[in-house]
């Protein structure tokens, strides 16, 4: 959804309060759709002195399927964000600043997409300590132990297990 920010530039306003429910269920990220749910965002954006921040908080659920166990799960998680608005690049150094541009529309959509993004785990895991799967029989080793029977021996070492026979 795309906010009208002029009057905060302007300084006829100091103040714009945003509630809105944004739907990110389309997009993919490493070959999956985790954020299945409605993103919730929360938050002002305040001008004064010519300088315009956004500040919200943003509730979501990540949804997806553990890297080491192929198990799926869902997880609630919640993200502080901050941005300086400016109207040209030229604006600012600033490299987190929203170019909102001539027509003062901020795309708050564009926006928390980037930054929901950014805060996407590098590995999925159901849980920290998940054991993953055993790497001889496939069995889900947070269930228990396995059962292969026979553990491996390095191949550099079989000469060895022949003398103890």
């Amino acid at each position: 959804m795309k906010w009208n920010v002029r009057t905060l530039f302007t300084g006829e306003r100091e103040e714009l309060s945003i509630q809105d429910t944004l739907d990110f269920s389309g997009a993919e990220w490493s070959g999956g759709y985790p954020l299945a749910k409605p993103v919730i965002v929360s938050g002002t954006v305040t001008g004064a002195g010519g300088i315009v921040v956004l500040r919200c908080t943003v509730e979501y659920t990540f949804e997806g399927s553990c890297d080491r166990c192929l198990a799926r799960f869902s997880r609630g998680g919640m993200l502080e964000t901050e941005h300086l608005l400016i109207l040209s690049e030229a604006d600012s150094d600033d490299v987190d600043a929203v170019v909102v541009g001539d027509s003062y529309q901020l795309d708050l959509d564009e926006v928390i997409q980037a930054d929901l993004w950014l805060e996407m785990p590098m590995k999925s895991l159901c849980k920290p300590d998940c054991k993953g799967l055993c790497h001889r029989c496939g069995a889900d080793l947070n269930a228990g132990p396995c059962g292969c029977a026979e553990k491996e021996i390095d191949p550099r070492l079989e000469a060895l297990k022949q003398l103890l026979q």
